[in-house]
């Protein structure tokens, strides 16, 4: 998977999640940061988007690129590179 690849799938999860939730869907980028930018987007609303793209990626629950492991807020872009190169290590373990 290519982080393009990545990026899209995020975009398409986020929106599905911001839509059934009511909220306006605001234009996505690979700078935005879903806790801190989007309208009502909590901690759930990652674990949900985490798992709408594992469903889509068959990883299995062991993986979520939503959570930052330094303490910054993650940018869409750095949820897309963690997601890619998530990909990429099952790949070659498969």
């Amino acid at each position: 998977m290519s982080r393009d690849e990545a990026l899209q799938m995020i975009f398409k999860a986020i929106t599905e999640i911001q839509e059934q939730s009511g909220r306006i869907v605001d234009t996505l980028d690979e700078n935005s940061r879903p806790f801190v930018d989007l309208d009502g987007f909590d901690s759930l609303n990652g674990e949900e988007a985490t798992a709408l793209l594992l469903e889509d990626l068959l990883f299995g629950e062991d993986v979520n690129p939503f959570v930052p492991q330094d303490g910054d807020d993650l940018t869409i872009g750095k949820i897309a590179d963690r997601l890619a190169a998530t990909a990429k290590r099952k790949q070659v373990v498969s």
